[in-house]
């Protein structure tokens, strides 16, 4: 595994960080030109994007400090101390909804169109889970259990992974970076369709949700209620997902 691209005495780029970045750099690009579309400023979609990705971090980290807060009720500092596990202790879920409730205030902040904007942003998400997911498993970290199955990888002792396993598990970084880019050509196919406004964003988001919930039946938890937690969320996000796709299902038979 690389968790560290490039050090240079204490001074370290990670690999995760750097995958982060790429997302968010292609991602940008991409809602920045499908918003042209219908009217957005191209200034506009850069600070939504700088705005989302602050609540990325900052939501996938307090989600994870509020269950494990073990870690750090003696270490306050280490809450925002990314730097000493290169972005290591983060709950993407936290990340996904904080990032979308604020995204979505700003963009009625703003008055962009609500639902074209959702539907400009759900490529862009699946393929930053698809790119960052990578970085996951170059760093070692989000892994899965033993598996006898072909598909096993035995991670280095020096890592998130081989520190608890000596043995082949599952890669579960690479199934949720599969899944992401899954989607993400899902999503650019299902847009051809012409579907109506937002139908995108939930139908995306719901798959999201389902194959997040499959995959964590096989990805190793440390302690037991951190699984439930992530599937009690990802239940949450799909049947809001659902939801919300039906409302605009029906919204389009009544026009």
């Amino acid at each position: 595994m690389y968790p560290t691209i490039f050090k240079i005495a204490n001074f370290q780029i990670y690999s995760y960080g750097v995958l982060l970045f790429i997302s968010f750099l292609l991602g940008t690009k991409m809602v920045e030109m499908r918003a042209k579309k219908f009217g957005v400023e191209s200034s506009k979609i850069t600070d939504l994007a700088l705005l989302t990705l602050i609540m990325v971090v900052v939501g996938a980290r307090l989600l994870y400090v509020i269950f494990h807060w073990n870690e750090f009720n003696h270490d306050l500092i280490g809450i925002i101390a990314f730097w000493r596990g290169g972005l290591g202790g983060l709950m993407f879920f936290g990340g996904l909804v904080l990032a979308l409730l604020v995204g979505i205030l700003y963009i009625r902040k703003e008055k962009m169109p609500m639902l074209k904007m959702l539907d400009a942003v759900a490529p862009a998400i699946v393929l930053g889970e698809g790119l960052t997911r990578i970085g996951c498993f170059l760093n070692g970290c989000c892994f899965g259990k033993p598996t006898n199955s072909f598909l096993g990888c035995v991670f280095p002792r020096n890592s998130p992974a081989g520190s608890v396993f000596h043995v082949p598990i599952q890669p579960t970084q690479l199934y949720s970076s599969l899944a992401g880019f899954i989607l993400f050509i899902a999503a650019l196919i299902l847009e051809r369709k012409r579907l109506r406004d937002g139908l995108l964003f939930g139908i995306i988001m719901a798959f999201y949700a389902l194959f997040r919930f499959g995959i964590d039946f096989v990805r190793y938890y440390e302690n037991s209620s951190n699984f439930w937690v992530n599937q009690i969320i990802a239940l949450a996000f799909f049947i809001g997902a659902l939801i919300f796709t039906i409302y605009i299902l029906k919204k389009k038979r009544t026009i």
